[in-house]
């Protein structure tokens, strides 16, 4: 019977067999677990925006200064905004999470009661408005980061964590 070698062991073909039938299940659980801390890790970067008063990536400038005479700081009057950035595992045959606004979230708001202002501030084009003040301006919390793309890189050794080396 051929043997193959493993770290100065030698191991029959049965043996690699044993090893690797129960992978693919177990592949399975690690790209969940993946997407899960996936999607905190962009829910908590996204949220720590509002904290920076800026996106959190690199080279982000602060948001502009609100022209109200308004003491709080800028989309921190009542916290909903940054509450409501939450994520979701994709349905059915999709893999992958979605990292979203919620606008359930914005149903006990003091102000906007039910409406999700998210999209006003976040647009790349900052083109949404409101009320008959013209064009808002855009203060982005959810967008490409590279502080995300370092915390995905980290957690990538998850996706083959237990299998044989």
């Amino acid at each position: 019977m051929a043997k193959l070698s493993k770290g100065g062991k030698s191991i029959s073909p049965e043996q690699l067999f044993d090893q690797w039938k129960t992978l693919p299940n177990k592949f399975d659980v690690n790209v969940n677990n993946f997407e899960v801390r996936a999607a905190k890790a962009a829910q908590e970067v996204f949220q720590t925006s509002f904290e920076l008063g800026r996106l959190y990536t690199a080279g982000s400038t602060r948001w502009k200064p609100r022209q109200d005479r308004r003491v709080h700081p800028v989309l921190k009057e009542t916290g909903a905004l940054q509450r409501s950035i939450s994520w979701k595992k994709l349905s059915g045959n999709e893999r992958g999470v979605k990292i979203f606004t919620d606008p359930t979230k914005f149903n006990t708001a003091k102000r906007h009661k039910g409406f999700c202002y998210a999209a006003i501030h976040n647009a790349p084009s900052g083109t949404y408005s409101y009320g008959n003040k013209g064009p808002s301006v855009q203060r982005q919390f959810i967008g490409h980061s590279d502080v995300l793309k370092r915390h995905l890189q980290n957690l990538s050794s998850v996706i083959f964590e237990g299998f044989p080396k």
